[in-house]
């Protein structure tokens, strides 16, 4: 159990009035246009949302008659979410949150009167039902039988089982948040892999995010000329792309938008699985930002975490990729609908799987909160914003070279090692991916893969332990193209779907040190265990995936 002393206490009540000292050293004077909008801010909002409505309906009254289009969708949804954020900037949310705790209160009313055990075991046992009724329901196709639903099926239990199995605490196990979690999880990939809304949201979400990140095309043809953008190569292909998504997300911190989104979604994982504000937002923010940038957005807590929180917030780094490189997975040809519903599947999953590892035994600071600590980079404008992104960007890319250089380089070096020794007793090419391979062939079928694929699902599994992702999904779409099925093309998608390699470790290790000192004895002592529950993440995903593909 870690307790936080006295002079932490301190340390955390004295962090408001530190940045609000740093704050008070210059305070931008408000400009003549944000005094006037202000001022007339609902005649402001309702002039946006006539030219808004104006603009919605001369789009569908052009575009509907052709027939139906994802655009036409999306277009819907962002004028629906814009009218109620509109609606409830000049309204109290009280209008819809009274009634509906109302509702709630007379549905729980009485099934608060059964003791804790008996509604933890009640809601568990529902949603093993509503999965299993779900999957069995569905019409078989020739990818996609009952009997691989099965198996998947079992496949997410035994994983589950086996984290619960080596948990630290079992009597300390909060199931309600475990069901919680892997009910949101299930219905999620519910939506897009059986609904035709999940399936155009999502493809549309892909293919804007291949279209948006690859205009950093024209800034490498620029600096480097069109041949050598055109080359293909990895260096200018995909790192070009972590710079520019880097602008990308500090601009989004600056104009305050990232904060929004992540406090919104950080009070539903809080409020529905019960967990703390500080786990809530570093979950919420791993797809975006990945597995070093999302623990410093929370970084004057960071000492004061409990030792459930650190190996969450660790192990919500290690369950999901970052948005930066994700055009780099979807240029080598990985489907982009699958990557963006595993790293939204990978915010519930994680939090359930550190819950059965590592449960809360104390009292975390942010419970019962989602607060934002400022930025500790102070930018003036948007183009200083898209600076200092770029230079976050650039870190990172260099990071991804420097790993990449090191980690196959080291595991060429062992492979030699292995091949020569086992030349001796007639074994070609014994490398560490083909010990391992098999290894993890168990894994490959109880995710679902089909029984022709599982050596080359596991040793897909095997280069993404000891190497990375980058190199398991570039052979899953080049030597393996070919040999893999669809079905166990989109299980191996998604168990791939993470930053658990041992290369992330140290990644792992060396800013959290850098960001918590006092904790960096903690922080080694977790990082295993938290790639571990990472890559248990990555493996119950794909489990849900053979479940519905």
């Amino acid at each position: 159990m870690y307790t936080v002393d006295v002079s932490a206490d301190n340390d955390l009540k004295n962090v408001d009035s530190k940045v609000s000292d740093d704050e008070d050293d210059y305070v931008e004077p408000p400009s003549k246009f944000g005094i006037f909008y202000n001022k007339h801010l609902r005649w402001c909002h309702l002039i946006m949302w006539l030219i808004a409505t104006g603009f919605l309906c001369a789009a569908y009254a052009l575009q509907v008659p052709k027939g139906y289009s994802s655009e036409n969708l999306i277009l819907g949804l962002i004028y629906a979410w814009f009218s109620l954020y509109v609606f409830f900037a000049h309204f109290p949310t009280a209008i819809v949150t009274v009634p509906f705790n109302f509702c709630v209160n007379i549905i729980a009313t009485p099934i608060m009167k059964f003791s804790p055990m008996i509604r933890q075991i009640a809601y568990g046992c529902l949603v093993l039902a509503v999965i299993i009724v779900t999957i069995f329901s569905l019409e078989e196709t020739e990818t996609s039988t009952r009997v691989q639903r099965l198996i998947a099926l079992f496949g997410m239990l035994v994983f589950l089982g086996v984290v619960f199995l080596s948990s630290t605490n079992h009597r300390a196990v909060r199931w309600n948040t475990i069901s919680g979690a892997m009910l949101l999880q299930f219905l999620l990939a519910l939506f897009v892999f059986r609904s035709g809304a999940g399936q155009s949201i999502f493809s549309w979400l892909s293919t804007f995010c291949e279209g948006f990140l690859g205009k950093s095309y024209y800034g490498t043809s620029f600096v480097f000329g069109a041949a050598v953008a055109d080359s293909g190569s990895f260096g200018v292909g995909v790192l070009p792309a972590v710079i520019f998504f880097g602008a990308v997300v500090q601009v989004l911190y600056y104009m305050g938008a990232l904060q929004w989104i992540l406090v919104r979604a950080g009070k539903v994982f809080m409020t529905v699985l019960g967990v703390s504000g500080a786990e809530s937002i570093v979950a919420c923010a791993s797809p975006f930002l990945g597995q070093c940038e999302n623990a410093m957005l929370i970084r004057p807590f960071l000492p004061h975490l409990t030792t459930a929180e650190m190996h969450q917030i660790m192990t919500s780094g290690f369950a999901t990729i970052s948005g930066s490189v994700l055009y780099g997975y979807i240029a080598m040809g990985v489907s982009g609908q699958a990557l963006l519903t595993s790293c939204v599947m990978s915010i519930p999953c994680s939090l359930a799987i550190s819950k059965l590892r590592y449960p809360e035994v104390s009292e975390p600071l942010t419970k019962g909160e989602v607060k934002m600590p400022e930025s500790p980079e102070k930018c003036v404008n948007l183009l200083h914003a898209a600076g200092v992104g770029a230079s976050i960007g650039m870190n990172v890319a260099l990071l991804i070279i420097a790993n990449l250089i090191c980690l196959l380089a080291l595991l060429y070096a062992v492979n030699a090692g292995l091949t020569w020794l086992g030349n001796f007793i007639t074994i070609h090419e014994l490398t560490l991916q083909l010990i391992t391979g098999y290894v993890f062939v168990p894994i490959a079928w109880l995710i679902g893969a089909d029984n022709s694929d599982l050596v080359h699902v596991g040793q897909l599994m095997a280069y993404k332990i000891w190497a990375n992702e980058f190199v398991a999904y570039d052979l899953m779409t080049t030597t393996y193209k070919d040999l893999l099925t669809p079905r166990s093309t989109i299980v191996c998608t998604y168990a791939l779907c993470g930053f658990a390699n041992l290369g992330s470790v140290g990644m792992q290790i060396g800013v959290l040190t850098t960001l918590a000192p006092k904790r960096g004895g903690e922080i080694s002592r977790l990082a295993v265990s938290a790639m571990i529950c990472g890559a248990f993440s990555t493996w119950v995903s794909a489990s849900i995936a053979g479940m519905l593909s």
